[in-house]
């Protein structure tokens, strides 16, 4: 009975002194939090769904058979498939990533995937490869992708569901180094209007 008392007075306390702070048009109501969840991207290459291959085979980005088409093979070697919409099936859209060296890319590339009214679209094309995913409130994963900048080093950029695409957020590291809170600013005034890693 002494604990149960215990605990009540201090969730009655920390309730008054957050009622009566001064802070209390700042306070975010816990209706208002997420609980995001973050997917750290690993080096595995599992095997590919067979609606993405589909898909993929339809937009000419590889083929199930070897062939005189010059198009790289259906294989996890090659692609990696990843859900942007975690509530979702595939059916809605994917993100595929490329290995470098497929249809003359030095890099990876990273091409998102939309179902639009029933009919698939590319909706972005990245020169990067997916370091993390964010689920958001809004139901499409906020992704972190890196660049390599040949003058830099490797750039990771966050990109959020914009309406009907992902947009440039927020330069977040820049060789593994995490933006200072007080250079963002300055960082990403530089670098996103001078992106040319995709669209």
């Amino acid at each position: 009975m002494k604990n149960t008392f215990k605990i009540l007075s201090v969730s009655f306390l920390s309730i008054f002194l957050i009622a009566c702070s001064g802070k209390s048009e700042d306070a975010v109501s816990t209706e208002d939090l997420f609980p995001a969840e973050t997917l750290l991207v690993d080096n595995e290459y599992p095997e590919l769904d067979s609606v993405a291959v589909d898909i993929l085979e339809k937009f000419r980005i590889c083929a199930l058979l070897d062939s005189t088409r010059g198009l790289p093979l259906c294989e996890a070697k090659n692609f990696r498939i990843f859900k942007y919409q975690p509530e979702k099936s595939l059916e809605s859209g994917f993100i595929v990533e490329m290995v470098p060296g497929l249809f003359g890319a030095p890099v990876h590339q990273v091409v998102v995937i939309e179902n639009v009214f029933g009919k698939y679209k590319i909706v972005n094309q990245y020169l990067g490869y997916l370091l993390e995913m964010r689920t958001t409130k809004s139901g499409y994963n906020d992704l972190l992708i890196a660049y390599d900048d040949p003058e830099i080093g490797v750039v990771a950029i966050k990109h959020v569901w914009s309406v009907d695409k992902y947009d440039l957020a927020d330069v977040e590291e820049i060789n593994d180094h995490y933006i200072k809170p007080e250079l963002k600013d300055s960082i990403n005034n530089i670098l996103l209007p001078a992106f040319t890693a995709g669209h």
